[in-house]
């Protein structure tokens, strides 16, 4: 083709087309390369995109923030009597720490390939359910930490990340909400699965569970994978451009970055370990569980709630009120449980602001460096991966923690019983610390200049 002809199939591509009407006007019609971009933050493509999403979050995450009933039923079962805790234990950091952990690889992967998302996402269906289907029939620890707890997380990752990266093409004023919404569903999946978990386990013992969980887990993502899409063609958003790294030399970043993984440090411990405590406390064959699903329910309207608030006012009051109205329910409720009532308020309070702090994320991103979808969904998986470090670290450090202290058997509270209470301080107090994320506007006054 003669480079004439190139210009003009050029020209032809990139301006408007024009028709002739019989008077001999001209009208302009609509150019030959026009898109028609959804509305952001309303309309049906975006709510069906939030409805999804929601979904899935149900599904990749209520299994691992309810493995403590796992955990009660494993420590009692024959086949891993003889296993140390801490390693089963470890089963439920690793599946959701690896969840956590692997986000900025997924997302950064994705990002770069954006074609593959809708693989990507099959791809994590087919390995959680079959981490869920090798884990029925896994009859050592080293087993059902591949399975249950690698395995499974891999896939959650693989389908919930990629799926994660589209809130920010769809929602913009309201993305605090909308990611509140999203997280809300951990809660509601929280609430129901303590006791579907239970019953089954009792009833039918660990391999039909598993079965049951994997056969849900294809019924009901599946359905959700047609609205989960981009609101920008993937061929216009194609970027093939580097991250822009120059937020690794933003101080409120790192601020932020570690009072994250405080919050995760500690956030996660009581999801592990109240329903043990409540059988060790003799409070009733059903009281963990009950106390887990209280934490579940008030996580339905506290990341709503919170997002809603991060969206109207400044960040450091959702900041300040989930770190230290959770610190306070720690020291003054959990620490002081010798009933069933005072553990249930407990998990009222502390499951309304501490799993609240994730909805807090993409105006952390907006913090640091966050008005480009793609450079905001990457650092949206740097703050849930740094969340995440502090998630596969509790269990050990947890497991270390369990002991007789100086308060031991001197106090009729929860820190006097068994080895609960430097848990419980440990929990308290990195909760408490990351309060200091408030700090992060100081530092922001005294940079030069943003990204």
């Amino acid at each position: 083709m003669s480079s004439h002809m190139q210009h003009e199939t050029e020209l032809s591509t990139s301006v408007s087309r024009t028709s002739t009407h019989s008077r001999g006007e001209l009208v302009e019609t609509e150019p030959e390369n026009a898109v028609y971009l959804r509305p952001m933050d309303g309309g049906f493509h975006a709510w069906a995109y939030l409805l999804s999403a929601w979904f899935l979050e149900l599904l990749v995450w209520s299994l691992p923030f309810s493995y403590g009933v796992f955990l009660d039923f494993y420590t009692t079962d024959s086949a891993f009597a003889n296993d140390s805790s801490t390693l089963l234990a470890l089963v439920g950091s690793l599946s959701s720490g690896l969840l956590y952990l692997t986000s900025p690889i997924v997302v950064s992967i994705t990002n770069r390939y954006p074609w593959h998302k809708r693989n990507a996402m099959i791809l994590g269906v087919i390995l959680c359910v079959s981490g869920l289907v090798a884990a029925a029939f896994s009859t050592k620890i080293w087993q059902l930490i591949i399975t249950q707890g690698i395995i499974y997380s891999l896939g959650g990752s693989l389908l919930y990340f990629p799926m994660l990266t589209y809130l920010f093409e769809w929602f913009s004023k309201k993305k605090g909400l909308a990611t509140g919404i999203i997280f809300s569903g951990t809660g509601v999946g929280g609430v129901v699965l303590p006791f579907v978990l239970e019953n089954l386990l009792k009833k039918y013992g660990q391999r039909t569970t598993l079965l049951s969980l994997a056969v849900a887990f294809i019924v009901f993502s599946l359905p959700c994978l047609p609205f989960i899409k981009p609101r920008v063609p993937i061929a216009q958003a194609v970027d093939m451009r580097a991250i822009n790294t120059r937020f690794l030399t933003y101080s409120p970043f790192w601020i932020l970055f570690i009072a994250n993984m405080l919050q995760g440090l500690g956030g996660f411990l009581p999801y592990l370990y109240l329903p043990t405590f409540a059988s060790d406390l003799k409070l009733g064959t059903t009281s963990g569980t009950l106390a887990l699903a209280f934490v579940n329910g008030a996580s339905i309207p506290g990341p709503i709630f919170l997002g809603w608030l991060s969206d109207s006012f400044d960040i450091r009051w959702s900041i300040l009120l989930s770190s230290l109205g959770s610190a306070l329910s720690v020291f003054f409720l959990w620490g002081f449980t010798e009933s069933l009532a005072p553990l249930l308020a407990f998990a009222c309070v502390y499951g309304f602001l501490t799993p609240s702090w994730g909805a807090l994320w993409p105006r952390f991103v907006a913090s640091v460096d966050g008005d480009d979808p793609r450079q905001a969904s990457m650092l949206m998986g740097i703050f849930i991966a740094s969340w995440g470090i502090g998630n596969v670290l509790s269990a050990p450090i947890a497991s270390g923690l369990l002991h007789p202290w100086h308060f031991t058997n001197k106090s009729h509270a929860a820190y006097g019983f068994e080895g609960y209470g430097p848990l419980i301080m440990f929990t308290g107090i990195t909760l408490l610390v990351s309060s200091l994320g408030t700090g992060y506007r100081v530092l922001e006054r005294r940079w030069p200049s943003r990204l």
